[in-house]
């Protein structure tokens, strides 16, 4: 087994004086290739937890590894070769005064030779659907496509491990499945990329191939989603809720018809009892 990210014993506090931990004692480990799911409500510590895997907090204690690199201020130049994170608020990250030379900046800053960058910075635009607005500036355009740009310049960067934060929270419902198709035709064309998704879309984390829950800046559950939200009651005593996928699978059970464990979308569901 080859691991991206390895958390060991993790703990955090915004404040030290008051004693309040945001991190508490969290370990867990991704492998390459895996598209992992961390969940909880705001307040978690999902956010923190992602800036800490990025090095843009350092933890009180506890120890990160990327791809087998201790994460400290030694090896952090090594470390943003490796992984990126796109954050909820895409103001935060756009530094380009156009989407072109946004998309670039990363490019730029990793000496990429320019007939390369130029590719890549319209290939990715186009994958996220912005490659008609390359010469805008951030000031004539919607959050969600910021949101679009922010994706693209991380995705442009060839990273082996990308932590979406949220990361489609501006994208209307279609968007988001663009970005989500997107991801996983990357990972068929790379089985070592590695995704970790902080969001609230409890779907879109019973498609992943792990889940992770905090709750109170601890790790709550941790495993593959059938066996994560098969505890019903265990997710909806604090306050989360199980996919609406599972939902129907359990009303079905009730009435005698049983459905396979790895049905995991509403549309395969439909398949199978279209062809029983």
């Amino acid at each position: 087994m080859s691991l991206a990210i390895e958390v060991k014993n993790l703990n955090f506090s915004y404040d030290s004086e008051e004693g309040v931990q945001t991190i508490k004692n969290v370990s867990f480990s991704i492998e390459k290739g895996q598209y992992v799911s961390l969940i909880g409500h705001n307040g978690s510590g999902k956010s923190t937890l992602a800036k800490l895997l990025a090095y843009l907090l350092e933890p009180a204690s506890g120890e990160i590894y990327v791809d087998g690199i201790r994460v400290n201020e030694k090896n952090i130049r090594e470390i943003r070769q490796t992984i990126g994170v796109v954050f909820q608020n895409p103001d935060n990250q756009f530094i380009g005064s156009t989407v072109e030379g946004d998309i670039a900046f990363g490019l730029e800053n990793r000496a990429v030779p320019r007939e390369k960058m130029i590719e890549l910075v319209k290939k990715y635009s186009r994958l996220v659907g912005m490659d008609k607005f390359l010469n805008k500036s951030p000031d004539e355009l919607s959050g969600g496509q910021k949101q679009r740009v922010a994706i693209a310049g991380i995705l442009a960067l060839g990273l082996k491990i990308i932590i979406f934060d949220e990361a489609t929270s501006m994208l209307d419902p279609e968007g988001v499945e663009d970005i989500k198709k997107l991801i996983f035709e990357m990972k068929k064309e790379d089985p070592e990329l590695t995704f970790v998704s902080i969001t609230h879309d409890i779907e879109e984390a019973y498609l992943s191939d792990k889940v992770i829950i905090l709750n109170s800046g601890e790790k709550y559950m941790e495993g593959v989603p059938e066996d994560v939200f098969a505890d019903e009651d265990k997710i909806k005593s604090i306050g989360l809720d199980i996919p609406f996928v599972l939902q129907v699978k359990n009303a079905l059970k009730k009435k005698g018809i049983e459905t396979p464990k790895n049905i995991r979308t509403i549309e395969e569901l439909s398949n199978y009892l279209c062809g029983k």
